[in-house]
């Protein structure tokens, strides 16, 4: 039983050994280097042509969101003349209608009634601008 166990055990091996020592004839092997070029070509074609598309999408992410900070710049620019113009009107406003207490009767209204339409005036040429700039 032992010798049969041998005997099989050395048909395995020599069997092992006439199939791992068999050689790929050269068209064959030529054939396969041949294949695996081109699939190394086609893969680093398509590597490529993902790489060109993500670094396309990138930059037309980061021009949306330039136009965006652009956009937001442009009207809190906007928005901060306008109120510095409605500042202005409202500290002239106050500075007449003061001047205007010198005054008596008429002229006194007269003197305020100017100074409430001087007011509305640069408020309403503030909003203009303001609205012109968005």
């Amino acid at each position: 039983m032992m010798i049969r166990n041998v005997l099989a055990t050395l048909s395995v091996a020599a069997l092992m050994c006439v199939g791992a020592c068999s050689r790929e004839s050269g068209s064959e092997t030529a054939k396969d280097v041949e294949k695996a070029r081109q699939d190394a070509t086609q893969d680093i074609s398509e590597a490529r042509s993902d790489a060109a598309d993500k670094m396309a999408d990138a930059k037309q992410d980061a021009s949306k969101e330039v136009q965006a900070a652009h956009r937001e710049v442009t009207e809190t620019s906007a928005e901060n003349a306008y109120d510095v113009a409605v500042t202005e009107a409202e500290a002239a406003h106050k500075i007449a209608i003061e001047q205007c207490e010198s005054l008596t009767g008429d002229a006194r209204d007269q003197c305020k009634d100017s100074a409430d339409r001087d007011l509305e005036t640069a408020k309403d040429s503030a909003k203009q601008r303001y609205s012109d700039k968005q």
